[in-house]
C-alpha cells in the first residue's frame, strides 16, 4: 500500500476533534440547503480554513463522506433524520458504529479512568487531541440521548449543542437601548475603539476553534471600518 494512503488511513481513525456545535451547524445547513454533490471549500465558506479541515476530518471518520468529499448515503439519511423525527436514533446508531470500542464498557457506570483508558487504547493520539476528541464524543452522546456516567461528565458536562439563532434580535430589543446612543459617532466607548475593548476581553484559552474564528472575523470587520 502506498505510504500516503497508509498515513491517511491512520489519521482517519482519529475521532473528530472539532467543536460538536460546528458539526451540528453544518448538518442543519445541509438540511436547509440540501446535500451537495461533494463537500468542498465552496460548501464550507462559513467556516475558517482550519475549522473546515477539522470538520471534513470528522465527516470522513463518521463515514459521512468518501474520497474527494463525495457524500455517502449515511450522510443523506442523517440529514433527513430531523424531518423524520429520528435524529437521536440515527445519531446514536452512528456513534455505536464508529465508536464501537467505547460501547464494550458500561458507559453509564464507567469510572473516569476506565473511560479514558478505553478511549485512548481505541483511539491513540496526543493528549491535547484526545481531550478534544473526548469532548466531541460527550456532546454527541448527550445529543443522542446516551447515558454517560456522572463521574465521567463531572466538570465537563455538555451544555446544549443547538446552534445559536441565525438572526439575533436587534440590540435595542436585547438590551433595551442602543448602546451607541451615548456616543456621538458610535465609534468609541470610554475613549477606546470597539476592537481595543474586544481584545481586552478575550480569553483565547477558554474559547474553542469556532469561537476564536468568529472573534477574529469580527476584529477584521472592525479594523476595516476603522473601529
Amino acid at each position: 500500500m502506498p505510504r500516503g494512503r497508509s498515513e491517511n488511513a491512520k489519521t482517519a481513525r482519529t475521532p473528530p476533534y472539532t467543536s460538536y456545535r460546528t458539526f451540528r451547524t453544518f448538518i442543519q445547513d445541509l438540511h436547509e440547503l440540501g446535500v451537495p454533490s461533494r463537500i468542498d471549500r465552496s460548501v464550507l465558506t462559513r467556516f475558517s480554513g482550519v475549522v473546515g479541515m477539522q470538520l471534513t476530518h470528522a465527516l470522513r471518520f463518521l463515514g459521512l463522506i468518501e474520497d474527494e468529499g463525495r457524500p455517502t448515503q449515511r450522510l443523506r439519511e442523517l440529514v433527513n433524520a430531523e424531518d423524520e423525527g429520528r435524529w437521536r436514533e440515527s445519531l446514536l446508531e452512528l456513534l455505536r458504529r464508529e465508536y464501537a470500542p467505547l460501547f464494550t464498557i458500561d458507559l453509564e457506570s464507567a469510572t473516569p479512568s476506565h473511560f479514558n483508558d478505553t478511549f485512548r487504547r481505541a483511539f491513540p493520539a496526543a493528549d491535547a487531541v484526545v481531550q478534544k476528541c473526548v469532548t466531541f464524543f460527550l456532546y454527541a452522546a448527550h445529543d443522542a440521548g446516551l447515558r454517560i456516567s456522572g463521574r465521567v461528565l463531572k466538570g465537563r458536562k455538555p451544555r446544549s449543542s443547538t446552534p445559536r439563532r441565525k438572526h439575533p434580535p436587534p440590540l435595542t430589543q436585547e438590551f433595551g437601548a442602543d448602546p451607541r446612543q451615548s456616543q456621538p459617532d458610535g465609534s468609541r466607548i470610554d475613549g477606546r475603539k470597539p476592537s481595543e475593548i474586544l481584545l481586552l476581553l478575550l480569553e483565547p484559552n477558554e474559547m474553542d476553534d469556532e469561537q476564536q474564528d468568529a472573534v477574529w472575523t469580527l476584529l477584521k470587520y472592525f479594523r476595516a471600518k476603522g473601529l
